[in-house]
């Protein structure tokens, strides 16, 4: 079944538009500006597994996402489906989904999702902005994984030194 749920949520990021390439990239992107290093890609590809590769991750992730795809169903009348399509603030479900991914691996990446949910760079802000589907968890999903695959990186390297 492990093995099952984890290929599941990996398969349902793909579907809304996510793949492990992203989460790589992102990663990378903050890391390499947030401490100037240049990545070792067998780590980075590491860090992102052991990420994607719990449960309790792939049953956030699929719990998420659909969660987005039942309010894209939901009725125009209903009053949640229009705080959803603008992601309004004080909803907050998206980011307590996002901080459960977070804190299964360290405060940082708690922290760290917190920077990348506020500046929404690359592809979270691109899925954020996206009027054509509703991605009220998406963009946060991703900011969590990449957060934690950074500081699950820095963990594998021997530790965040900085």
């Amino acid at each position: 079944m492990t093995e099952a749920l984890q290929s599941a949520a990996i398969a349902k990021l793909q579907e809304r538009g996510v793949g492990l390439s992203d989460v790589y990239d992102g990663a990378s992107e903050f890391l390499t500006n947030k401490y100037h290093d240049e990545i070792q890609k067998e780590f980075l590809n590491q860090a992102i597994n052991r990420v994607l590769h719990k449960d309790e991750v792939a049953d956030i992730i699929l719990t998420a996402l659909y969660l987005d795809e039942q309010a894209e169903k939901m009725p125009a009348s209903e009053p949640l489906k229009a705080r959803l399509q603008r992601d309004a603030n004080g909803h907050n479900v998206d980011e307590i989904l996002a901080i459960a991914i977070t804190q299964q691996f360290s405060a940082a990446a708690t922290v760290h999702y917190g920077l990348l949910d506020d500046l929404k760079p690359g592809l979270i802000g691109q899925i954020n902005d996206r009027l054509d589907s509703i991605n009220v968890y998406l963009d946060d999903i991703l900011a969590a994984l990449i957060a934690s695959a950074a500081m699950t990186y820095l963990e594998i390297l021997g530790g965040n030194q900085y």
